[in-house]
């Protein structure tokens, strides 16, 4: 066994003499360069790639097996170029690689440029095809296999240096019209060594191109100490700092600056990563927090954020905005943010959310299902005031031109529904604020939940309280089937009307208690397919109230006693009309609404309505009765008996474009009868006194004669 050991110790090391002594005859005897011709054919061969040699070859066998490469381009036939490299240094240690370690000297990369094309016709400049693809499918084989196979041993590293410099890279894209460089690309390190921590640095600038217009340049720049353990693959980055630039079309020249610092770590045996003590800033933002990464596969990610407080306005600024025009200047300017992240597998949670609005405090938490994109997410708020986040007043321009170019050109059919959108949208929302002042109006206790899955979206509470009343209403959008279907109920309890107009619109004349249910539905994408689909029903009460600042019952009462002559004028006793029983109910079907128990108490009238109201033609045909009532009107106003218990009707008629002059009349046959009538009264009782006979006969005689003449 000893004599085997020793022949087969003097075989190795006689394997190291030849070696050594061939790697010192094969640089002393043999020239790289004379192998060019053979060297580009086997690539065009087995690659099925374009090689020019323009430079000089160089190598070293032992103990430092080299390589030096200048100046070479390359290609695939037919194609623009690829590839351009100025000078490539590499040497590795032969004694130390045959012991499992790999030590080099420096690394050098010079002048690497990559032009990347896409023609219009989807073609590429760096596709393999034909013969030269199969060939590099087969090569590619035992190259992966190698790989796998030396995967498992732990590699030390040991390289002096490691520099890159002057790299471009070009991709065009002829089918999108855009273009992106990337310009002096540099990476230079320290001693890299396993197992300790080594600097490096980084830089380029990228440059994006639309249409031949340039929209965006980029400078960055990074620097940080890394450290490899490959034997139980632990990464570290200490220290990072990386800074950008942004400058272009989209920041209307400004240059935008983000930089971030960090220390990174990561175990990829145990799946993990975290992010230490992270600060981001962009603008005037600055972001901070700690990030943790565990389970790739399915993260789960856990840590904290905080987003320190900023000025929406300036950003807008720093960013080459517009800042946004509101009627508080001072909104907008204090916005704070702080979560923390958890939350199941593959899913992105922010729990405990704290957001500031200026004085408004929002709660709550948000997650996303990395796999689904699917959203949950809750909010709460306590008071907002909106009015102060609305744009500022202006004076609208006079419109001039006749009342006729503001005539109703009819529904559009174009699509108004996001049909796509709302097809992907998966999520459960819900929000909810304890006060909101917008537009004057003072709501409480609002709430919005939303529910959205395979196409179905069932907004379920759109609720708030306002005005010793309470909103209860919801919508069900279906984009599952074709037309879209909607389904609206509306429930408002209690409104008292006269507190809502006096904050909406600082009107004092109407007062009273509203109530309204509505249930109805419609289907399609367009305006126009919505309201010609309108089917459902509705009802409205107003149990009591008062109309201010007149009385109508006796400014109508006074009206027909002038109009008619059939009375003396009254004398109003107040300025105010108390009103009851407001109530009626509407039926649509297919968008014409149809209305026939309309019917209120106006003090001494009584007020009924019927008719249709056509939404798809645009028009209306509706009847308002008023009638005055025996036991009411001698309240107010003194009228002659022949009104008692008479309707007066008023047609309206006509397009919703019609002049109101012209929309609303009032029926002329009941005025003519009414005269009539007393004109027949007045001539029948002349007759009595002329005709003869006694009261009997001169009644019946007098009947006779003016059947005769009025026919009734």
């Amino acid at each position: 066994m000893k004599t085997f050991l020793k022949i087969f110790g003097g075989l190795v090391a006689l394997l190291l003499i030849v070696v050594v002594a061939g790697g010192v005859l094969l640089g002393m005897f043999f020239d790289p360069n004379e192998y060019k011709p053979e060297i580009q054919k086997l690539a065009l061969e087995q690659g099925g790639v374009q090689l020019e040699i323009d430079g000089d070859l160089g190598w070293s066998v032992f103990p430092w097996l080299g390589i030096e490469i200048n100046q070479i381009k390359v290609s695939y036939p037919g194609k623009p170029q690829l590839a351009e490299l100025n000078q490539a240094q590499v040497s590795v240690e032969l004694p130390a690689l045959l012991s499992g370690n790999v030590r080099m000297s420096s690394i050098l990369l010079d002048g690497l440029t990559l032009n990347l094309e896409k023609n219009k016709d989807g073609s590429t400049n760096w596709a393999v095809s034909g013969a030269g693809q199969q060939a590099s499918g087969t090569a590619e084989t035992p190259d992966t296999n190698a790989a796998e196979t030396a995967g498992g041993a732990a590699i030390a590293l040991d390289i002096e240096s490691i520099a890159i410099t002057n790299g471009n890279i070009s991709y065009n894209d002829a089918t999108s019209g855009s273009k992106v460089l990337l310009k002096n690309f540099t990476m230079t390190s320290g001693k890299v060594t396993t197992g300790a921590f080594f600097p490096a640095e980084l830089s380029f600038q990228a440059e994006q191109y639309q249409a031949g217009q340039q929209q965006m340049t980029i400078d960055s720049a990074l620097k940080a100490e890394f450290f490899l353990d490959l034997a139980n693959q632990q990464y570290k980055i200490k220290g990072l700092e990386s800074t950008l630039g942004l400058t272009g079309a989209p920041f209307n020249g400004k240059t935008v600056s983000v930089k971030l610092s960090t220390d990174i770590e990561s175990d990829l045996n145990k799946e993990t990563a975290t992010l230490k003590g992270m600060s981001l800033s962009a603008a005037n933002i600055i972001a901070d927090g700690d990030i943790t990464v565990t389970s790739f596969s399915k993260p789960v990610i856990s840590g904290n954020l905080k987003v320190a407080r900023f000025s929406l306005q300036e950003l807008l600024t720093a960013l080459g905005q517009p800042a946004i025009e509101t009627t508080d200047p001072d909104v907008l300017k204090a916005i704070s943010f702080n979560a923390e992240l958890g939350g199941a597998p593959n899913t992105l949670g922010l729990n405990k959310m704290n957001l500031m609005l200026d004085d408004t405090r929002f709660n709550g938490s948000f997650a996303m299902n990395l796999a689904s994109g699917s959203i949950a997410f809750n909010l709460k708020g306590d008071e907002l005031n909106a009015d102060r986040y609305l744009p500022p007043a202006k004076e609208q321009p006079a419109q001039a031109g006749s009342d006729s170019a503001a005539k109703s050109s009819g529904y559009s059919k174009e699509p108004v529904v996001p049909v796509e959108l709302l097809k992907g949208l998966e999520m459960d929302v819900d929000l909810g604020l304890k006060k909101l002042l917008i537009n004057g109006l003072t709501l409480s206790n609002l709430e919005l939940d939303t529910s959205a899955h395979g196409g179905l979206v069932n907004m379920s509470k759109i609720n708030a309280d306002m005005y010793n009343g309470t909103l209860r209403n919801s919508v069900v959008i279906d984009v599952r089937k074709t037309p879209v279907r909607f389904h609206v109920k509306k429930n408002i309890k209690g409104i008292q009307v006269g507190d809502l107009l006096k904050d909406m619109a600082d009107v004092d004349r109407l007062t009273g208690t509203f109530n309204t249910q509505t249930d109805m539905t419609a289907q399609g994408e367009s305006v126009y397919a919505i309201v010609n689909s309108l089917n459902g029903n509705a009802n409205v009460t107003m149990p009591d109230g008062t109309v201010k600042g007149i009385d109508i019952a006796q400014t109508i009462c006074q009206g027909f006693n002038n109009v008619a002559a059939l009375g003396v004028n009254a004398d109003q006793v107040d300025r105010s009309t108390p009103f009851a029983d407001l109530s009626s109910n509407f039926k649509f079907t297919n968008g014409v609404v149809s209305n026939n128990d309309l019917i209120t108490k106006l003090d001494a009238i009584t007020l009924r309505g019927k008719g249709n109201v056509s939404l798809p033609a645009q028009n209306l045909d509706y009847r308002l009765g008023l009638t005055i009532e025996e036991n009411l009107f001698k309240k107010t106003c003194a009228v002659n008996n022949n009104l008692e218990g008479v309707e007066w009707p008023i047609n309206c008629k006509g397009s919703f474009d019609t002049e109101p002059a012209k929309l609303c009349r009032p029926d002329a046959s009941v005025l003519k009868e009414l005269l009539k009538q007393k004109a027949k009264k007045q001539l029948e009782s002349k007759l009595m006194d002329k005709l003869g006979g006694d009261e009997g006969s001169k009644t019946e005689n007098a009947k006779k004669l003016l059947k005769g003449l009025f026919g009734n």
